[in-house]
């Protein structure tokens, strides 16, 4: 049975950084001496191929980071205190720059968001790819760990003569070393990083193992719970609005408002701004794990339509162009503010008349109509099926997980990386940054003992 120093288990963004991180380091440390061989480094992949989960996110274009500043960018996180010290370590500039050494460009987009001028998820997998080749990493794929057991606890030692206390340490340093069982091979290694994503996207092999893994060793997982998803609405007439695409509202939930964009879609709402207000709602009641009605509680969202326009602005203009216009009929009136296909529903629900014209719309309908534009409510049924969900919420606790290192305080030389942890974000990269900080630190700190 093969022993390595360093065993990752998981094959996506913060497990392949975490074995880039750490073979980078380990060369360092032997430079001196020698370069160290391939047997050191092996990476463990379920699925068939690295990076399945990856070449998903963006909708295949991949959204790797974010411009804004480290400090901007911790406060939109969920435990930003634990992740402060991996985002210095290895910052949303550092990520870019090992794809930038390769030769890719990258272009920023609306609210910061980096996305490789290819705009696909396969040119960002690939240069991982070509690192994990060029420092001859052992990739084991098709490989699910089935368990991971430390050896034994070292037993009390007893007064012994200097050969037995060599030979009592050689037995105790086997049986500090980690068992690791895949469906393929055994093997046995010093230090183990494990990085096998939370449960969204089951069908790209995050499932959960990971929280098993973490709970043999006695870790605490916290709810998990689907985040950056999609919702269900209970008013059936919007499946005639799919399609309809609102940008830059307010999207509020309780005292959570976020600005973005929305998308009506056949059940319900999506786009950005619907995902990263989900979150919120999700947080606050989301009945159980696993459970398909997962909303318990009468949860309604509120749309301000016209953001950059206060009640009192919209007035006035509106007063001003009953004056200026008066033959105008408050259903084409409405284009200035509103998308075509959605002005019937909007006057549907404010009970007014389109046909109606500006100079015959009395203070009251007036009213009305300023009303649903800065808080236009609708009614959320449900989350999309868990399944769709982009990221999980929740997971490994950070308490006992040392954030300077990834290292677990419980069991020594085992390391955590990843959505596999308790931190999240909103859309527009900060997950994937997650990923790679989390990956890089656990990587690079699982060599330091080998100075």
């Amino acid at each position: 049975m093969k022993t390595y120093k360093i065993a990752i288990i998981g094959g996506g963004p913060a497990g392949i950084i975490a074995a880039i991180a750490a073979s980078q380091n380990l060369n360092n440390i032997n430079n001196n001496n020698h370069h160290h061989h391939h047997e050191d480094i092996i990476l463990i992949e379920k699925n068939n191929s690295l990076g399945k989960k990856l070449l998903l996110t963006g909708n295949g274009r991949c959204n790797i980071a974010n411009s804004k500043s480290i400090r901007e960018q911790l406060n939109l996180l969920k435990h930003k205190n634990f992740l402060k010290h991996s985002f210095y370590s290895f910052s949303n500039e550092d990520l870019i720059a090992i794809f930038k050494d390769k030769g890719l460009d990258f272009k920023e987009e609306k609210d910061g968001r980096y996305f490789p001028i290819t705009d696909d998820a396969n040119s960002i997998l690939a240069i991982l790819k070509d690192y994990l080749n060029n420092l001859n990493i052992k990739i084991l794929l098709d490989s699910p760990v089935k368990s991971i057991s430390k050896e034994g606890i070292k037993e009390k030692e007893e007064k012994k003569g200097d050969r037995d206390k060599e030979k009592e340490k050689e037995k105790n340093k086997e049986k500090d070393l980690f068992l690791i069982d895949t469906d393929s091979i055994s093997l046995k290694a010093e230090k183990v990083i494990i990085a096998t994503g939370g449960n969204s996207y089951p069908q790209t092999g995050s499932t959960g193992d990971g929280y098993d893994i973490a709970k043999s060793f006695d870790h605490e997982i916290t709810p998990i719970k689907p985040g950056l998803i999609s919702l269900s609405v209970k008013n059936s007439y919007f499946k005639h609005l799919s399609g309809i695409s609102l940008e830059n509202l307010n999207i509020s939930f309780k005292e959570h408002s976020i600005k973005g964009d929305l998308l009506f879609t056949h059940f319900g709402l999506s786009g950005p701004g619907i995902l990263d207000i989900s979150n919120f709602i999700v947080e606050s009641d989301y009945k159980s794990d696993y459970n398909s009605n997962n909303l318990s509680e009468k949860i309604v969202i509120s749309l301000d339509l016209i953001p950059n326009s206060t009640k009192e602005e919209l007035s006035k203009r509106i007063i001003a162009d009953s004056q200026s216009n008066g033959k105008t009929m408050v259903k084409n009136y409405l284009k200035h503010y509103l998308k075509n296909r959605f002005i019937d529903y909007f006057l549907n629900i404010a009970q007014i008349s389109g046909n109606k014209t500006l100079s015959n719309l009395s203070k009251k309908d007036r009213n009305k109509i300023i009303a649903k534009l800065k808080d236009f409510q609708v009614e959320i049924a449900n989350t999309a099926p868990r399944e769709t969900a982009m990221i999980t919420c929740g997971g490994i606790s950070t308490k006992k997980i040392n954030s300077k290192t990834m290292e677990s305080k419980l069991i020594q030389n085992l390391y955590f990386a990843g959505e596999l942890l308790e931190p999240y974000g909103p859309t527009g990269g900060y997950n994937l940054q997650i990923a790679f900080s989390t990956g890089f630190l656990a990587g690079k700190s699982s060599t330091e003992s080998f100075n």
